[in-house]
């Protein structure tokens, strides 16, 4: 890196020290000399692993996220060699760092079959059945599993039998199967994503019936399952929060396993899937092409002042202010016009009771083609790049300083009204005529239970009811626990709207309010959540 460029992208005029993010490494599972490392990024709900054999000290890399410094530091850690990078399949909901890692560790690029003519890298096609060797003891078995996306392919760690031939698959244990978007747990992928372009939802249901009773539940029920999301993941429905399970949990808990009719199955499996964010198209893209250094992403963004920021915003025709900071700092003042989605924090890794989906929602809710000016605190901007770079977004500049700064340097600068309801009184503006109450959560979380008079607009088609609005009201936004809502009332606010943002969520509005509410009871994960969200206001 140059001195120039430092001085250009640098608030202050020194090359930017750019830091690694937490691993997210959650667990190790182990089978003699074999060795699983689970990291899992709770903002995206995906899993990635590093399949290692301690003895040979020889690794596969499974489904890397974008940030890729975790796997290459603890293989070096452990002087392990990289062997290779496998993927599961074209990822649409992040993007994933395969080519770079590929490139670092000099590594070959595996994939199922279908992938090479499209591909902007250099991959390695596995035709199904094949094993591409860990060492003389282990290998990977492609099973090739469509239904999610056409080359889908769930990889089987197996051992060899002593004295039995490798490249051949009788005598070869599985041990454990990296199903990524096939089989989840407690749920299957959804087949109606654009990595299944040129195939209807129905089509793809219907192989992914065949792929799950023909290929994987002929597995052995010991065999370990680690897919490629949990719980939160667009990429499916009703995911379970558990890292892994086995084969024979899945048969007997995992309700799309239990309907053995294919028809039913198909209809199950294309009805009810959550709402597939905008910036999957995008992450496809780039996958098939393989995305470049994330460095040099990050450092594209420029640091600019909020007076000279918000000059340039004025003169372009689609660009937004993201505002990544915690939702109390930005209710007590903001630039006029931003929207805020707090990063949270842990890098990503770990999603708080009162934090949320960061990337997946800026995705969702902002257009690739806009000109992002990123919001962050201090200290924390590269942190905000780099996971705005986990879903292919490059930030356009990053707006320093802060609430004294701005306000120093004359900025108007709004606020965002919030309420915490503690008692009766606290909530006698939501009975107002002049009010609204507005839940963001999705329409199965509405029906499920909400307030009395609420009306249900979900975070990811809010832009649809704006303009309809009317602008005389009050609109208060409830989620579950505070995340989405404060989404919600900024997206409001900027369009011009009064909203305010209900702290505590249904969570406590259902537990302490439960009189208010479409079902009168109280659900026992409410009240565990309202007593988490609780200490953070009171």
């Amino acid at each position: 890196m140059t001195e120039s460029r430092g001085e250009r992208h640098s608030p202050r005029g020194q090359s930017p020290q750019i830091p690694t993010l937490p691993s997210g490494y959650r667990e190790t599972l182990t089978d003699g000399d074999v060795e699983v490392l689970i990291y899992y990024l709770g903002c995206l709900a995906q899993a990635s692993y590093i399949v290692r054999d301690r003895k040979a000290k020889t690794a596969f890399v499974i489904d890397p996220r974008r940030d890729v410094d975790a796997y290459t530091e603890e293989l070096a850690a452990h002087r392990t060699r990289l062997k290779g990078v496998f993927l599961t399949h074209i990822h649409a909901d992040f993007v994933s760092g395969h080519a770079e890692l590929g490139r670092r560790g000099d590594a070959d690029i595996y994939m199922g079959p279908g992938v090479k003519k499209r591909a902007g890298f250099e991959v390695l096609e596995v035709e199904d059945g094949k094993h591409i060797k860990l060492s003389d003891r282990y290998s990977l078995q492609s099973m090739h599993s469509p239904g999610h996306t056409p080359e889908s392919t769930t990889w089987v760690l197996t051992e060899r039998n002593l004295g039995v031939d490798p490249d051949q698959t009788s005598g070869n244990v599985p041990l454990f199967a990296f199903t990524g978007d096939t089989l989840f747990i407690g749920s299957c992928g959804r087949p109606d994503l654009v990595g299944s372009l040129g195939y209807t939802a129905e089509d793809m249901a219907k192989l992914m019936y065949k792929s799950l009773h023909t290929k994987l539940m002929q597995l052995p029920d010991n065999v370990k399952v680690l897919p490629a999301h949990g719980a939160g993941s667009p990429c499916g429905k009703s995911l379970s929060d558990a890292l892994w399970s086995t084969i024979g949990e899945q048969k007997q808990m995992n309700p799309a396993l239990q309907i053995k009719d294919a028809n039913l199955f198909v209809a199950y499996l294309t009805e009810g899937q959550p709402h597939s964010p905008q910036y999957f198209h995008n992450s496809v893209e780039t996958n098939l092409k393989g995305a470049g250094h994330l460095k040099s992403d990050v450092l594209g963004a420029e640091w600019k002042s909020a007076v000279d920021a918000l000059s340039e915003i004025s003169e372009l025709s689609e660009a937004i202010i993201l505002d990544t900071r915690d939702a109390s700092q930005f209710a007590k003042g903001h630039l006029a016009g931003a929207l805020n989605v707090p990063k949270g924090g842990c890098g990503g890794t770990v999603v708080l009771a009162h934090e949320g989906n960061f990337a997946i929602w800026v995705g969702t809710l902002i257009s690739k083609d806009c000109k992002i000016f990123v919001i962050a605190p201090t200290g924390q901007e590269y942190e905000s790049l780099e996971r705005l770079a986990r879903i292919g977004y490059t930030a356009h500049a990053v707006i320093t300083g802060e609430l004294q700064q701005w306000q120093d340097d004359g900025v108007d600068l709004v606020c965002q009204q919030q309420l915490y309801p503690r008692d009766e009184e606290s909530i006698g503006s939501l009975v107002a005529e002049s009010s609204v109450i507005v839940d963001v959560r999705t329409p199965g979380e509405y029906s499920s239970n909400r307030m009395q008079t609420a009306v249900n607009w979900p975070l990811a088609q809010i832009a649809e009811h704006v303009e309809a609005a009317d602008r005389s009201k009050t609109y208060y936004c409830y989620c579950v626990s505070g995340f989405r809502s404060a989404i919600g009332a900024s997206w409001l606010s900027r369009a011009g709207l009064s909203s305010v943002n209900m702290l505590g969520g249904f969570a406590t509005l259902g537990v302490n309010f439960t009189h208010l509410t479409a079902t009168g009871k109280v659900c026992p994960v409410m009240r565990k959540t309202a007593d988490a969200v609780a200490k953070l206001y009171e």
